[in-house]
Formats: C-alpha cells, structure tokens, sequence
C-alpha cells in the first residue's frame, strides 16, 4: 500500500512538472495567433495601461503590425542560417545590430504618437521588463530601481 501511495505521488509530481514546463504566458513567438492578432491585442493592452484614445491606438496599431511582421522576417532569417550552420561573430552582430535599430526606432514612433506623460509610463514599464530580465539572467549589478549596482559595493575604490 505504502508502494502505491508513493508511486502515485511519483507520478502526479512528475505530471506537474511537465505540465508547468509546456505552458505559455501572454503572446509568444510560437503563437497560433497571426501578426495582425498579436498587433491588436499587444494595442489593446496598451489602450488600457496608457489610457490610449481611439487615433493613439489606430496608430499604435500600425506601428505594432510593421515591428511584429519585421520581427518575424528577422526570426525566420535567424533561424534558416542558425540552421544551416552555426554564426560567425560577424552575423551574431549583424542581428544584434539590426534589433537594437528596431528598438530605437520603435521608441522614437512611440514617442510621436504618445503624450508625453503615457510616453513615460510606457517608457517605466519598459525599463522594468527589462531590469527584470536582467535580474533573471543572474546579473546581480541591477537592483530594483535599475541602477548599476557596482558603485554601492564596499570593497571596490572609489575614485
């Protein structure tokens, strides 16, 4: 009996585990979801942690079809030559590069479409997702509030 008991609790754990490691959260890359899908709903949540009004979100709506069908293009580009092969530091840079450019020029068509006010939430909540990250990745140098860290540390000279 007492087999019986451990083995079914084997089992559950073991069920939970896989379980837990299958779901996703939000909208992934992998999604069943399309581009323009993921657009709407990324902008409908926008609308309503910025308190976006109808033109903003039209807008924010283009802007998030075009970055979301330019990440794919980028993704799919990624992969055929990762699968084809391993990168060079020369692509591994180029991609990086090209990510970044999208980044910047994300943030700069946010900031005409936003006020100035919801561009600075939207810009705090930015931050965070990627202090986050950051933390996640086991980079102990960023606290909560997003600074660098290594300036606070006793033992290091200050100049």
């Amino acid at each position: 009996m007492k087999k019986l008991v451990g083995l079914t609790a084997i089992v559950i754990l073991f069920s939970l585990t896989i379980n837990a490691q299958g779901r996703k959260g939000g909208i992934r890359q992998n999604s069943d979801l399309s581009t323009e899908q993921q657009a709407t709903l990324q902008a409908k949540k926008l609308t309503l942690r910025l308190d976006l009004n109808e033109n903003q979100q039209k807008e924010v709506q283009k802007m998030l079809l075009k970055s979301n069908e330019e990440r794919e293009k980028i993704r799919a580009d990624y992969r055929q030559k990762k699968q084809s092969g391993k990168l060079t530091a020369n692509e591994k840079y180029a991609f990086e590069n090209e990510r970044i450019e999208i980044q910047l020029a994300h943030k700069t068509e946010m900031k005409k479409i936003l006020t100035e006010n919801q561009y600075g939430k939207w810009e705090n909540e930015i931050m965070g997702k990627m202090n986050m990250g950051n933390r996640q990745k086991g980079d102990c140098n960023f606290q909560r509030n997003g600074r660098n860290n290594s300036s606070n540390r006793p033992y290091k000279n200050r100049s």
